[in-house]
């Protein structure tokens, strides 16, 4: 080997210790900084007209891309699952544990005590004080969860906002961080560089579950869980959220631009044409997702459990159950029921049982004003056993009774005297048999004979709570509406005296007894929009069991929110560990390897200075 060859092998690796020198000094420096990459040179040796030499030493960053994929797959997890915890955790001290002073079964069982006490002495001023006291805290109570559930979904609303912008800023980030990647040479500012697009993708995956592909240029490719692409070298959608104010009850997510109450999440292309990225279920996880459904199915499910509470306390107390009079016409056996008291809203039930078998089945018919209510909403739909369908009483009678045979088919008779409905069954063995027809009109005066009356009214206009569907059903927000009917607490003597002529003695027992047992005996259906269990069936209980229903309920999804929370976690934690223990620095083991480098400086700095001693003596010769 010449003394040149000998020279350059020498500078070659003096050049990449010195890089590598570097690379550890800098490893060293950043041992605690958050995203830091630990990173090493990768050199190869070089044969080049017999010049032996190091070749393009590059730097390298230490990582195991299958778990860095991981992390951001959990690293959305994680988002979500906090999220939602949460908004839980929130709803749960909203409510109050169960049995507390505050929480909603204590003021509903505070009522029915109140009820039980006036039961035993009607004539005393205290008790109907006390009845009408926890009355009207039990109705406050629920104005308040309502506002503290809508309080949420705005809170929601907000951070699907600020969430949409960060996601935006950080696709604006990555186009000039991935351009001086792309444009750079494998050196400690290229990976510098890529720590930091690595913390910009890290912080995109907690709003949006992502999937991430590093092309050979060092440029990186980025799309969605559901497969829409976000970055490719730019972002290649930029997100639009029109956020709405006055979030309520009534405001709720469709498609349908005219009728969606809350703000959406359009994703525009390059060329401008935009999809919405709700409907096309682009958000299943992060934060953005966690937000979306909490805002539009968990929150509005709370809501609704609510409003089921509210209607079937009014309901409950106000609502008559006239049953049919049996008759028959010919072989045909059914029930005749009088109409006249319906109003908007108020239902018809017929049950009948099928034979063989002995299966009993309803259908319920429900009492609309006009063809623009039809068909009922979702909520008001029943089941298979309880088929729950509207009917438009414009037409008179005669065009009721058209309606209610075309909706049961054949099997049974439909008609009508006046007001007075009949449906009798086929009269043949071994088919369906009418068993029962029962009207439910709403009392609506404090003195109509019997012992139902308006206790509770819908604050919006003190009007009768019916359960109406027209212009959107009443029953949608009426917890933050329901209130003490304040003609009841005018003149609390109407919490005994039912019946003017002849008057209601002070201390008659009957209508406190019913208002009492009409809420702890009294069995009832309950709308599909109660959701217990994940269910879309109606089902049947009294008001006392749906309300410690609903408070255990939300008691046991905020636990699951918290364990589904703790155990994601648990997983991005573990995630994390292995992604650290691969990229952390180890200030030993870079001591270790700089004593290597400087052993390899030392080394080529002797030969350089040995060829130069070599040099001069065959200078001086």
């Amino acid at each position: 080997m010449g003394l040149s060859t000998s020279l350059g092998t020498a500078i070659s690796g003096l050049n990449s210790a010195q890089i590598g020198i570097g690379v550890v000094s800098q490893n060293v420096a950043n041992a605690g900084t958050p995203g830091y990459v630990r990173r090493n040179v990768s050199s190869v040796d070089s044969v080049s007209g017999g010049t032996v030499g190091v070749s393009n030493p590059n730097v390298q960053r230490l990582l195991d891309r299958i778990v860095q994929h991981q992390l951001l797959q959990e690293s959305s997890g994680a988002a979500y699952t906090s999220t939602r915890a949460q908004v839980f955790a929130n709803l749960d001290q909203l409510y109050g544990a169960p049995g507390s002073k505050t929480a909603l079964d204590s003021m509903y069982s505070s009522f029915t005590s109140s009820l039980q006490a006036l039961q035993n002495d009607p004539s005393s001023y205290t008790n109907r004080t006390a009845v009408l006291d926890a009355a009207s805290q039990l109705a406050s109570r629920l104005r308040g969860l309502s506002e503290g559930v809508q309080q949420e979904r705005s809170q929601a609303e907000a951070g699907i906002g600020s969430a949409v912008t960060r996601v935006n800023e950080l696709l604006d980030q990555l186009t000039n961080v991935n351009a001086r990647i792309v444009n750079a040479q494998q050196t400690s500012g290229t990976a510098d560089l890529r720590d930091q697009r690595d913390r910009i993708v890290s912080e995109l995956s907690q709003y949006v579950e992502i999937r991430t592909d590093e092309r050979p240029n060092g440029a990186i490719n980025i799309t969605t869980a559901s497969g829409t692409q976000l970055f490719d070298g730019r972002p290649t959608v930029k997100f639009e959220f029109d956020a709405r104010a006055n979030i309520g009850p009534q405001s709720q997510w469709s498609t349908d631009p005219a009728t969606r109450g809350v703000g959406t999440i359009i994703a525009r292309d390059l060329n401008g044409n935009g999809f919405d990225a709700i409907a096309n279920n682009t958000f299943r996880s992060g934060e953005i997702g966690a937000l979306v459904e909490l805002r539009d199915k968990t929150l509005v499910q709370a809501q609704k459990q609510l409003d089921e509470i509210a209607a079937q306390l009014s309901s409950a107390l106000s609502d008559r159950e006239i049953a049919g009079t049996a008759v028959t016409a010919g072989a045909a056996t059914g029930f005749d029921v009088d109409l006249a008291g319906l109003q908007s809203g108020n239902s018809v039930t017929l049950d009948y049982k099928v034979t063989p078998g002995g299966q009993t089945q309803r259908f319920t018919f429900v009492r609309v004003e006009s063809a623009a209510s039809l068909p009922l909403p979702a909520s008001a739909q029943g089941d298979a056993n309880n088929r729950v369908i509207g009917i438009d009483f414009s037409g008179g009678p005669a065009s009721v009774a058209a309606q209610m045979q075309a909706a049961i088919g054949p099997g049974f008779t439909v008609s009508n005297t006046g007001s007075v409905l009949r449906i009798v069954d086929d009269g043949a063995g071994a088919t369906r048999d009418v068993v029962g027809l029962t009207a439910r009109p709403t009392q609506t005066s404090l003195t109509g004979g019997t012992g139902e009356l308006p206790f509770f009214v819908d604050g919006r206009n003190n009007g009768v709570y019916t359960g109406s569907y027209e212009g959107g059903a009443q029953s949608t927000g009426f917890a933050s509406r329901i209130t003490v009917n304040p003609d009841l607490i005018a003149d609390r003597s109407r919490l005994v005296v039912f019946n003017t002529s002849p008057a209601t003695p002070q201390g008659d027992t009957t209508r406190p007894k019913f208002l009492y047992d009409r809420l702890t005996s009294s069995q009832r259906s309950f709308t599909n929009a109660t959701g217990f269990d994940g269910s879309t069936a109606t089902s049947s209980g009294t008001v006392s069991s749906l309300v410690q229903r609903v408070v255990a309920g939300q008691g046991q999804a905020s636990e699951q929110a918290k364990r589904l929370d703790e155990g994601q976690q648990v997983a991005f934690s573990s995630v994390q560990s292995r992604f650290l223990e691969d990229t952390k620095v180890n200030v030993d083991q870079e001591m270790s390897t700089l004593i290597e480098l400087q052993s390899a400086y030392a080394a080529n700095a002797r030969v350089i200075s040995t060829v130069k001693e070599l040099l001069d003596v065959l200078m001086r010769l």
